[in-house]
């Protein structure tokens, strides 16, 4: 079920995405630093929006690393921690009265 909807809603998608290239053709100049170019208004919002993709996802990996560091961190701190209460009960009570 989960599978149908994911195509369901990727066909919705691409078929508003083409009905949207298809009425936006008219070209539009973009300036940047190093120089211009000039295509049509959906192909630079497609590259906007992908180029907004690839920089979330480029911060969340980031942030998952960061994440994975210090869950591995914390993992060894712990076993550590664990290895030495388990070497504090094996030790013999001494009762000295």
């Amino acid at each position: 079920m989960r599978r149908i909807v994911t195509i369901a809603v990727f066909i919705t998608v691409f078929a508003i995405g083409a009905a949207f290239s298809a009425i936006n053709t008219d070209p539009i100049a973009v300036n940047y630093y190093l120089g211009s170019i000039i295509a049509p208004l959906s192909v630079i919002i497609v590259l906007s929006i992908v180029a907004g993709i690839i920089l979330g996802a480029t911060i969340i990996f980031s942030s998952t690393l960061r994440l994975r560091y210090e869950n591995r961190r914390l993992s060894k701190k712990l076993k550590v921690s664990e290895q030495e209460i388990d070497s504090l009960r094996i030790l013999p009570i001494k009762d000295e009265h």
